[in-house]
Parts: structure tokens; sequence; C-alpha cells
């Protein structure tokens, strides 16, 4: 296995990319040698399929672009619904409400520089100030996006196996969710101490890589941990949570009202059918989205050749977009597919219709009550 590279891979630098937090080799030249040596053949084999990738250009760059439209829109409307609307202001959907945050922030950062980085035979062109900052944003804003759909899980499954608890108040949220951003970036801090800005004047390119140059075991250890810590925590927690919300539901009454006669028990059934349809696709869409670059990362860091070098860039820019694409999903599942949401959603246009047919004066409509469906 090749002696750099590491981690979770969704970022432009075809690694978890953060900065360096000195960006200078001056202090140590020898340091400096072992690293162009090594990027330069890391580089050498990372660009072989280049132009395959090239010739996959007019596919890939509207793929992506529909995972920014989507993902970036989708995610700020839901935002903008959330803030708006007092009476959506309660635990769950600010968990909602900063994982489209993080969504919105991961398709804003991960996927332009991406394919800018990708496509360009200059490698990286936008800095070192620049190559530092978003290297550090893309993993901070995939580990928020992966603990606040953990949270939410756990959050459903007390609010619905456990009502009678009583539930994270609105102080306790806002210090579960800044705990899980100090969380993010404490545990991108091994690959913001092993990443470099190398600019290789005679070749004509830059590059922003991490490497664990003579510590191949702790680049195993931090490789594999992120794989734990980013996808089999997360799916195991989503699975068991919502697997027993749905056996909770399934075997509910509601107290005073026993399902005596056909037409209630026929609307419990097509409650729980539609509960359970969401739960599967919840953790479907999370599952499917980031299995293929977890499966590529675990290859690259088993053996690099196990992947044929012409096709290396071209698997990785794919599998990276699966993954991005979890960005788009999270909207619809999570709100699209909520009662209570598409309730507001209705009456933000409709309110935006009556201002625009009358002038801007909105006439007197009757409210309409959502009821709310807990995943």
């Amino acid at each position: 296995m090749e002696d750099s590279g590491s981690g979770s891979g969704w970022g432009p630098g075809w690694t978890v990319s953060t900065p360096h937090p000195n960006g200078s080799y001056s202090a140590n030249p020898a340091g400096v040698s072992e690293l162009r040596n090594a990027s330069s053949s890391n580089s050498s084999s990372q660009f072989a399929g280049v132009e395959l990738l090239q010739s996959f250009k007019p596919l890939i760059i509207p793929c992506y672009a529909l995972v920014v439209l989507v993902g970036v829109f989708g995610n700020y409307l839901l935002l903008y619904i959330i803030c708006r609307t007092r009476k959506m202001h309660n635990v769950t959907n600010f968990f909602i409400g900063n994982l489209a945050f993080s969504d919105m922030l991961m398709c804003a950062t991960c996927v332009p520089f991406t394919l800018a980085y990708a496509f360009n035979p200059r490698g990286w062109v936008f800095g070192r100030f620049m190559c530092y900052l978003v290297f550090l944003i893309q993993p901070v804003t995939v580990y928020v996006s992966v603990f606040t759909l953990t949270a939410i899980a756990v959050d459903r499954y007390h609010a619905t196996v456990h009502p009678l608890k009583k539930r994270l108040s609105v102080p306790a949220c806002a210090y579960v969710l800044v705990g899980i951003w100090l969380l993010s970036c404490a545990l991108v801090a091994p690959a913001v101490a092993h990443t470099y800005h190398v600019e290789f004047q005679e070749e004509g390119f830059t590059i922003c890589e991490e490497f664990w140059m003579g510590q191949e075991q702790e680049h195993l250890a931090y490789a594999y941990s992120t794989l734990v810590m980013t996808y089999i925590l997360p799916l195991s927690a989503l699975s068991l949570s919502y697997l027993c919300i749905s056996v909770k539901l399934r075997s509910r009454v509601t107290p005073g009202q026993p399902s005596r006669n056909r037409a209630s028990e026929s609307q419990r059934e097509r409650k729980i059918r539609k509960i359970f349809r969401l739960v599967v696709l919840v953790v479907s869409a999370f599952g499917i989205c980031w299995l293929p670059i977890h499966v590529f990362n675990v290859l690259r860091d088993i053996d690099i050749n196990l992947i044929d070098k012409r096709y290396f860039l071209l698997i990785q820019l794919l599998c990276h977009w699966c993954a991005m694409s979890s960005a788009c999903c999270n909207p619809f599942l999570y709100a699209w597919l909520h009662d209570r949401f598409r309730a507001e959603l209705r009456k933000m246009f409709a309110w935006r219709r009556r201002c625009s047919c009358h002038g801007g004066v909105v006439l007197p409509h009757s409210n309409s009550v959502a009821v709310s469906v807990m995943l």
C-alpha cells in the first residue's frame, strides 16, 4: 500500500484533505524532499486515468450540478421553513435544521472544488489559504451530517418508544448541536496534522493532499476509525432506532379507544405502513449513498493496486457523487414526506401567490390543520 492518502475520500483531494496547521515547510528541508517524492509517486498513479475521466466530463458535470441545485435549494427551503415558522421550533426540527445546514454547506464546498480539482490539469489552483479552508470544512460537514442523522434517530426513538419520559429541552438540544460540531472538528484533527499544500513548479501543478509518511499503522487506525464513526455506528443506530419505532407503533393501541371497528383498524394499518416505508427509505438512503465511497476507501487502504489505475479517478469521483447525493435525499425524507412540512410549504407558496395576485394585499384565509407524522 502507498504511504500517502487516507480517511474518507469525500474531498477534492481524493482523500480526507484538510490543511496543515502551519503551511510551512522551510523548517524541515528533508521532510519536504520526502513529501515531494511521495507526492510525485502518488500523483502519477492518481492521474493515470485523467483522459478517461475527461471523456466522461459531459456526463459527470451535469450530475454534480443536479446535486448542487437540489441539495442547496432543497435544504435552504427546509431551513427557511423551520426558521420562519414558530410552531416548528422544537428539538426534532432543530436537529433537522442542523442537518439541512450541514448538507447545504457540504454541497457548496465539496462539489465545486472536487470537480475543479479533478478536471484541472494544474491540480489545486485556488491557493494555499482556500486549500486549508475548504479542506477543513469538507470533512467537518460530513461528520456533522452523519452525527445529526444519528441524533434525529435517537430523538425520535425516545419520543415514540418512551413517550412519557421527559424529552430533550431546547437548551439541551443547543448543547448537543454545539457538541456535534466540536466533536466533528476534533475528529478531523489527525488529518489536519498530515495534510500539505505542495507546489511542483517544474511540473506545473499543485496538490493539497494527506500524507502519513512513516506512520502506516496510525494511518490505518485513523482510516478504519473513520469508517466506524461515519458509517457502521450511525447505520447501526439508525437501523436499531427505527426498528424499535416500527415495533412500538405496530403494537400501540390508542388509550381509551381500542381498535374495535374496521375503519379505525384500517386507518391505523395505513399509518403504520406509511411510517414503515419512510423508515425503510431513511435507512436505505443512508446505507446506499455512503456505501460505495467507504468500500472504495477500504480497498484503497488495503492495497491501492486492487483498483485499476486507469479507472481509479473515475470510480472515486462516481463514489463521491453517490455520497454527496445523500444531501439531496435528506430534504425529501425529513421534510417533503412529512405532513407538517408539506402543509407549511403549501401555505408559504399560497401566500406568495395571493400577494402577487392582489398587489401585495393578503386576503384572510382559513388555517389548515397538519398532522405531524413521526418517522
